[in-house]
Parts: structure tokens; sequence; C-alpha cells
């Protein structure tokens, strides 16, 4: 039976690992807010990041939000939205081993890759709940942005307080709700198939269990 979590950063590995798949989790804290540019520039450049950015026992957001500065202070002007989790896939596991961070937020869901790092070093990806941008953007304020030159795909770090619902789709001892999906879908495909006594098309969607060990 699933459990509810309400959790402050900076969040432990203990912690981590005590989360299982499909628990709800809520946070509170601060949380950090990234997204393809950023990500490139660090991890394809080899920029260092800004001074004053930490992701370690912290929580990392796709994030897809609007915002600008009024006087002094950085505000949202779109609801705090995530962007698509899996074509960030190829950054997520040096993320995790690199900065130790402890969760990454997001929609869509993460492969393999993913999955082997947070079993690794003690993460986990927390799915949002879609098209509540609204929602979540009352429970979040930005404090700093970094990289400001990279416009809407700067680092965010935000203050949040009980931002959730989110449940555990990765946890961090190998298990992957969506791949866990997909493996059912082509089984019970793959009955119907049988029973009607027809063969899959060649282009077919087939599951292919992939080694554990790191695989990127």
């Amino acid at each position: 039976m699933s459990k509810v979590w309400h959790l402050e950063t900076p969040i432990s590995e203990k912690q981590i690992r005590e989360l299982k798949l499909l628990d709800t989790v809520y946070i509170s804290g601060k949380l950090w807010g990234i997204r393809d540019r950023n990500l490139g520039r660090e991890l394809d450049d080899g920029i260092p990041l800004p001074e004053g950015v930490n992701y370690e026992g912290y929580p990392v957001l796709h994030e897809a939000c609007g915002y600008k500065k009024e006087g002094d202070k950085w505000v949202f002007t779109s609801g705090m939205g995530t962007t698509t989790s899996t074509r960030m896939e190829r950054w997520m596991p040096i993320l995790i081993e690199r900065h130790r961070c402890r969760a990454i937020i997001g929609k869509g869901g993460l492969l393999e890759g993913t999955t082997e790092a947070c079993r690794k070093y003690g993460c986990v990806y927390l799915s949002v709940v879609g098209g509540a941008a609204a929602y979540y953007d009352a429970r979040a304020k930005i404090i700093n942005v970094f990289w400001p030159d990279l416009d809407s795909q700067a680092i965010l770090e935000c203050e949040i307080k009980d931002y959730g619902p989110l449940f555990v789709a990765i946890d961090a001892h190998g298990n992957n709700h969506y791949l866990n999906l997909r493996k059912k879908a082509i089984e019970e495909r793959q009955k119907i198939y049988d029973m009607l006594k027809i063969k899959p098309l060649p282009w077919a969607p087939q599951w292919i269990e992939r080694p554990r060990e790191k695989n990127y």
C-alpha cells in the first residue's frame, strides 16, 4: 500500500531509499529549476555551474514556466509547469552521479539509464499531476535566477511549500513505473495476437531486457 510523505530539503539518501514506487510525496524547502539549455551548457559544453548553485541533497524540476523581474524580485508570469522529462534522459544519469540531487521532478517518464543511476546513487523520479501548473505555482516562489542570459532556460532557485502531490515513478531500488507499464502493455498485446492467431507487425515495439549495469 502506498504511503504519503512530507519531506523537507535537503533530503538525505536514507530518506530517499525509504520511498517506494507510487508513494505520494510533498516537498518543502529549496528546489532547483533546470532544463535543456542550462543542462547542455554544463554537461555538454563543460562550463561549471554558477557560484551559488548546488543541487546536492535537493530536488531538481524540469521546469517550463514563464518569469520576469519586477523591481528586485523575480515573479512567475505563468504557472510553474513542467516540460517533458524523457528528452532529458541523456543528461540525467550524469547529473545524478555528479551532483547527488535526491529527486528529479517532471512528466512523461525517464528511462533505463536514469533508473540505474537512481538505484546506484540514491535518487527518485517524481511525476507531477498533468495540467495542474497553476495549482503548483501557488506553492512556489522564485528566489534567484542563474545564467539569466539563457532567458526562459536559466537555472531557477525556488522556495516551495508542500509542493505536490507528486508520485514516485522511479524509486531508488531499480523500479520504474513507466517501464513496468510498457512491459505489461507489450505482454498484453502479444496475448491478443496469440488469441487472434496473427503475427505482430514488424515495426511494433518489442520489450527488451536491458542490462542493469551503468548503460549511459
